[in-house]
């Protein structure tokens, strides 16, 4: 794959482009009057400054090539900075938009971002073609010029380009990425923290599942990410624009704007938040207490049930109230007082705007092995009850406790390089001696510990010994070996990330630039190298990280094949839907396992979701990027 490119330019060169953008300027001027000139000042401005953020990918959107048009940030909010894409030598060449189309498109943007409704007697006036013709010269030498800088990551002429959409995500003011991007990562990592008390009135509250941010304040701007239901954040005194949002876009931190309405609220003491107000523990492995259901499985309550509603509601009852009395797997849970906003048998508020019937106990039973992330735990009448976090009551002595697993890969650096080896089996030792001379048991190694050696290697009759980094050996069976790169990839440039996963080996390794960081062992697809189309393989190539969950649901039901995982912890998609993503169901990391995802010890999981590109900002709950991900390189 080659490189990106830009819009091709006129035949002109770049004084006869301006010399002809300021006459047909000047003709527009005359033939509008002065009514008009503020727009076309405007327009102009907000080409110059949105086409450094413009870059024409392949996998662009027309909507995302052309967000160009910047409105300004209400009073108290941060002005989002513009920021470089990270091309890649792999990636295909854009294919050359047609001018007609874009033309359209930059009409209809400069019709959408008009500053006030109340502005020319609310007649919005339509651009001449003389002006779009100004508007696309500009626009194309705008973007020729950046070009080059997107290309090879350099800082731009103003040296504003180095304030990567990583530096606003992290709260990081400022241009102070370094030429070559070697602090992008760096920045990207430091989590932009919000303030511990949040003042009421400059809040924003989300009230459904997912409240989108948008990049300017309208549904058709760029998606940078949501809010989960009962997220609280701090917002502008006012609205920004009121263009098809009647309650108001709100600029909100780190960036971006929020439409109050369906989805979102200016409420703190909103019903949701009062439910779903318990955020995920992004510092944790496990964002939350999860369970996996047992059978027979658990009634979905839609409120905290009497004893008489979960005897008519579970035929088994009585005998699994005899289990309880000689079997607790939550003895260990810490309980709470039932949540006030469940107490009288009150129903579970809704996040997609259904309201429960008061005579609606439950709404279905969950699945055998479905995974669930709670809320709250609590006691009702002698039996545990967990609040999931998508609002369901549940039996907790119909589930199993997940338990974390110990296994996590290793960070790199200092004494801790490649190559290393992974111990794949229980009876691992390390041997004191010489090969040649004689060797003696020493210490016993953990299953899938990580031991660095140093390449030298011995062998003695049939038997291959490794010599570790501390001086100690190693018999060369049941280990999985980690290597250096052999030859540097067209990627792997200075401060950019990118990860290598191995089918063969079930390894991963992540990189800055050429240097690893991470290695650790994950469980691909089930069906190793088949075919990703027919099996349960995982795809390979080259890939960009776009879009991340802090939990995410994954379910399938497909006959002989269902599943039901809820809040699927530190999701991250790279092509249709395969992504690196926790496992709390399974502990065999190091085997083929999943249904074609890469899954990852939780430990894992965390760190690289901290690690990667695009950053989620703190209290928000994913964001996205078609064009600034972290790369993945899946191989055999």
């Amino acid at each position: 794959m080659s490189r990106s490119r830009a819009l091709p330019l006129s035949a002109l060169g770049p004084v006869a482009l301006g010399l002809v953008a300021l006459g047909v300027l000047a003709l527009g001027l005359v033939a509008l009057g002065p009514r008009t000139a503020p727009w076309i000042g405007g327009a102009l401005a907000g080409v110059c400054t949105g086409c450094a953020r413009v870059e024409t990918w392949a996998d662009d959107t027309l909507r995302e090539a052309f967000d160009v048009v910047e409105p300004q940030p209400a009073a108290g909010a941060t002005a989002p900075a513009p920021g470089p894409g990270r091309p890649s030598d792999d990636a295909p060449p854009a294919a050359p938009r047609a001018p007609e189309k874009y033309l359209a498109k930059l009409s209809a943007l400069t019709a959408e971002t008009a500053p006030s409704e109340n502005d020319l007697d609310g007649k919005w006036p339509e651009p001449t073609e003389e002006e779009l013709a100004a508007l696309e010269v500009e626009l194309e030498t705008r973007m020729d010029a950046t070009g080059a800088t997107r290309a090879t990551g350099a800082a731009g002429a103003t040296g504003a380009t180095g304030a990567t959409r990583a530096t606003r995500a992290t709260g990081a003011t400022g241009a102070t990425g370094a030429a070559d991007g070697t602090t992008r990562h760096a920045i990207a990592r430091a989590a932009y923290t919000p303030p511990d008390v949040i003042d009421p009135d400059r809040a924003l509250v989300a009230t459904a599942q997912e409240a989108i941010v948008f990049s300017r304040p309208s549904f058709r701007s760029k998606k940078l990410g949501y809010l989960r239901a009962g997220a609280v954040i701090p917002r502008a005194d006012t609205a920004a624009s009121f263009l098809k949002c009647p309650k108001g876009w709100y600029a909100v931190e780190p960036e971006g704007f929020v439409c109050i309405g369906r989805t979102a609220s200016l409420d703190v003491n909103h019903p949701i938040t009062r439910a779903a107000g318990v955020r995920a523990d992004r510092h944790a492995p496990l964002p939350y207490r999860y369970g996996i259901s047992k059978f027979p499985t658990s009634p979905l309550y839609a409120r905290v049930p009497t004893v008489a509603q979960q005897k008519s509601t579970e035929q088994d009852y009585r005998a699994q109230m005899r289990r309880n009395k000689w079997r607790d797997d939550w003895k260990d849970a810490e309980l709470a007082p039932i949540p006030e906003f469940l107490a009288g048998g009150a129903p579970v508020p809704s996040v997609n705007g259904y309201v429960h019937s008061t005579r609606t106990v439950y709404t279905g039973r969950a699945m055998v092995q479905s995974g669930f992330a709670f809320a709250h735990l609590f006691e009702s009448d002698g039996r545990k009850f967990g609040l999931s976090v998508d609002l369901n009551v549940l039996a907790l002595d119909r589930l199993e406790p997940v338990k974390l697993s110990e296994f996590g890969g290793v960070q790199l650096g200092g004494d801790v390089t490649l190559p290393l080896v992974f111990v794949h089996t229980r009876a691992g030792v390390l041997l004191e001696g010489d090969p040649k001379v004689g060797l003696k048991a020493g210490r016993r190694l953990a299953f899938r510990e990580a031991v660095p050696i140093t390449g030298k290697k011995i062998r003695i009759g049939n038997v291959r010994y490794l010599e570790t980094k501390d001086g100690h050996w190693l018999r060369d069976i049941h280990l999985v070996r980690v290597n250096p790169m052999k030859k540097r990839p067209s990627w792997a440039r200075p401060g950019y990330t990118w990860i290598d996963i191995s089918i063969l080996r079930q390894t991963l390794v992540a990189y800055e630039g050429t240097e690893p960081v991470f290695a650790t062992l994950v469980s691909t697809g089930a069906a190793g190298l088949g075919d990703p189309e027919k099996t349960a393989a995982t795809v390979r190539g080259r890939f960009l990280i776009h879009t991340k969950h802090v939990t995410a649901t994954m379910d399938n039901d497909e006959d002989g094949d269902q599943f039901d995982l809820r809040d699927v912890p530190y999701v991250q998609y790279f092509t249709e839907g395969y992504a690196l993503h926790a496992a709390y169901w399974h502990n065999s990391f190091g085997r083929p396992r999943s249904h074609g995802c890469i899954n990852l010890a939780p430990r894992d999981a965390q760190w690289l979701f901290e690690w990667s590109d695009p950053p989620v900002p703190e209290k928000w709950h994913g964001a996205m990027s078609l064009r600034e991900g972290t790369l993945v390189n899946v191989h055999p």
